[in-house]
């Protein structure tokens, strides 16, 4: 089983991903250990922030790594997480970012540490007159109480959801608000966001599918980590799928 990942950072010295060219290589090579195939490059930008050379330096670091990741029969696309902080339309009015293979779906994603900012809507929609927007790791942006209803809110408008498989191995509040959402089928995309090459953050998409499969439909969940982002990644239309779950027999059924 392939997987393919459209949340990570591999593309070294230029966030708070993966810092050099040898950790670049080892997270790689824990990528093939996975089965991951394909990988989205999706560097930090953020708007006020990010100057022109630092969006030049991440153009060319990519270059880099799809070099890097060729040896390793693994494909790299071009893409970028943007921060939609109090700055966000400077962004949009310089164009300083990057869809995903230059295709029409861009990667969003709000301060996990904070509460959701009151214009949220507003910074959502003004990035969505020109993109179809991923949002990132929604499972961590509510800290207490899983509101459904925003969530749902976004489904409506087109967003795509996407959750970190990070999420899903660990153990708290993300945990759960992303096992709830799979529940509830409000997920479109199951992604990694590599951050280093071991330990929590490391490439771990075949460990996740494997964890999933025990309590969630295979065939549903190889759509949320291969169809629907080879789907992004060719800028196909993609739609919401019921995850359904591994049925139990009873075990009075199983005796003989």
């Amino acid at each position: 089983m392939e997987f393919i990942d459209i949340h990570s950072h591999y593309t070294w010295h230029v966030d708070d991903g993966i810092q050099d060219l040898d950790e670049a290589l080892a997270a790689l090579k824990a990528a093939k250990a996975q089965n991951i195939t394909k990988i989205v490059a999706t560097p930090h930008i953020t708007p006020g922030t990010t100057t022109i050379q630092e969006f030049n330096k991440i153009i060319l670091q990519i270059g880099k790594l799809k070099t890097l990741a060729k040896s390793l029969d693994i494909e790299i696309y071009e893409g970028c997480e943007v921060m939609l902080n109090s700055d966000y339309l400077t962004l949009l009015e310089n164009n300083h970012y990057l869809t995903i293979n230059n295709g029409p779906y861009l990667l969003v994603e709000f301060n996990v540490t904070q509460k959701l900012p009151g214009d949220y809507d507003e910074r959502l929609y003004e990035y969505s007159l020109k993109n179809k927007l991923v949002i990132a790791h929604v499972e961590r942006y509510f800290h207490h109480h899983l509101n459904e209803n925003i969530i749902k809110e976004w489904i409506d408008r087109g967003y795509i959801i996407q959750i970190n498989s990070s999420s899903i191995l660990n153990q708290g509040t993300s945990h759960d608000f992303a096992i709830r959402l799979l529940e509830l089928g409000m997920v479109h995309v199951i992604a990694n966001d590599v951050h280093r090459s071991s330990g929590l953050r490391s490439p771990n998409l075949k460990e996740t599918y494997d964890v999933l499969t025990k309590k969630f439909n295979s065939e549903d969940i190889i759509k949320l980590m291969y169809d629907n982002p080879l789907a992004i990644i060719n800028g196909q239309p993609i739609e919401l799928i019921k995850i359904r779950k591994v049925s139990k027999i009873p075990w009075f059924k199983r005796r003989k």
